[in-house]
C-alpha cells in the first residue's frame, strides 16, 4: 500500500480497496471501523486518492475508486432529493 500516506489514511485506501470488488464498503462498516459516515469517508478517500503518495496504487485501481466514489456520490444526491407531489 502507500507508504507515503499518514497511517489512518492508509488505513482508509487499504480498506477502500478490500471492498472494491464489492461496490465499497457499507456504511456500518465504515462507521464499525473509522466512525465516520459515508459521505465524510468519501470525502477523505477522495482526498487520500489526489495526494502524491496514493500515486504508489495502480491507475487502474485509483481510476476504479473514483468512478465508485462518483457513483456513490449520485445515489446519496438521488436520495436527498425532495420529491414533489401534485
Amino acid at each position: 500500500m502507500a507508504s507515503g500516506l499518514e497511517r489512518a489514511d492508509a488505513a482508509i485506501l487499504e480498506f477502500a480497496c478490500r471492498w472494491l470488488p464489492y461496490g465499497g464498503p457499507p456504511p456500518d462498516e465504515i462507521w464499525i471501523g473509522f466512525g465516520m459516515t459515508t459521505p465524510r469517508f468519501d470525502r477523505r478517500l477522495s482526498k487520500i486518492l489526489e495526494s502524491v503518495a496514493a500515486r504508489e496504487v495502480p491507475a487502474e485501481v485509483r481510476a476504479r475508486l473514483r468512478d465508485q466514489l462518483s457513483e456513490r456520490a449520485r445515489r446519496w444526491a438521488n436520495r436527498s432529493r425532495p420529491t414533489v407531489s401534485l
